[in-house]
């Protein structure tokens, strides 16, 4: 299923993919969830307009009994590149629910347009379905940690652990210890990764923006092959935007390569442009 969601974009092949699909599957894309063949068609046919036929240059799997995603990169002549990242559940053989997060920070610069002009081109979003727990009783209540949602080996499941520390604990010194010194961490809409610098410096503008910030699992699946780990998550809190609150939810996918016992690379991908036009919020987001 790989190939077919990369030949979409590469070659603009709709056939593949949509034999992969169910009359039944959701394609959410932009916060919008497209059902059916003609929805699902319009939000291709969107995507190709904008940076279809470009050349793959880089990708990163995890191949999942269940659950699959993948993380791959496209770039035309002059370097300017997109990402695109899919997160799905499967039979092996059709896709029965697809989450596709694709970097329109990195889209605006690759179609030399302002980020306005990017979010008034995206769909409307999905109703936004919030649970009404209030932030201030997480700490009473229980924790997802990894190994609920997904078995993995021991060593994995600990750097996995350690590392959703850091972002539901907000436990910084955990980043020293799952990381290697030199790992390529990539954030959506970022130009270039200064490594673990950068990423601590992006949590720490991330929370600080938000009142109550809260990090929850979602899902999470194994490539024991590759020994890569794809994690489906959200951070819900209180966005504070030009002295107005508003309460927000943030979907993020996270693909991690790990080797002896340590995170190599780090793909952290969050749709920032829809998230504004969703909750509109101003540009831009941290």
């Amino acid at each position: 299923m790989f190939n077919e969601l990369i030949e979409l974009y590469t070659k603009g092949d709709t056939n593949k993919l949509s034999s992969k699909l169910l009359h039944s599957s959701a394609w959410k894309q932009h916060d919008f969830t497209a059902y059916g063949d003609m929805q699902t068609e319009k939000l291709w046919l969107k995507s190709l307009e904008q940076f279809g036929f470009l050349t793959l240059t880089k990708q990163l799997a995890v191949q999942g009994s269940s659950y699959s995603s993948i993380y791959f990169e496209l770039s035309d002549n002059e370097g300017k590149s997109v990402s695109v990242t899919c997160f799905f559940e499967h039979n092996n053989l059709h896709i029965k629910r697809l989450h596709c997060i694709i970097d329109t920070l990195g889209l605006s610069k690759l179609m030399d347009k302002t980020a306005e002009q990017i979010v008034a081109q995206l769909p409307a979003a999905d109703p936004l379905l919030l649970s009404q727990f209030d932030h201030q009783l997480h700490p009473q209540s229980y924790h997802a940690m990894p190994v609920d949602v997904c078995e993995m080996p021991q060593g994995i499941n600990d750097v996995v652990t350690q590392w959703w520390s850091i972002w539901q604990d907000k436990q910084f010194a955990n980043i020293e210890n799952v990381y290697q010194p030199k790992a390529e961490i990539n954030i959506a809409g970022f130009d270039s990764s200064e490594g673990l610098t950068a990423l601590r410096t992006f949590q720490l503008k991330l929370h600080n923006r938000m009142n109550r910030s809260y990090c929850q699992l979602e899902n999470i699946c194994f490539d024991r092959q590759q020994n890569t780990v794809a994690v489906q998550w959200h951070v819900d809190g209180d966005y504070l935007d030009s002295g107005e609150i508003k309460r927000i939810r943030i979907p993020v996918l996270s693909l991690l390569s790990i080797d002896n016992n340590a995170i190599i690379e780090e793909q952290l991908q969050v749709d920032w442009l829809a998230i504004c036009k969703n909750f509109n919020l101003t540009h831009p987001f941290v």
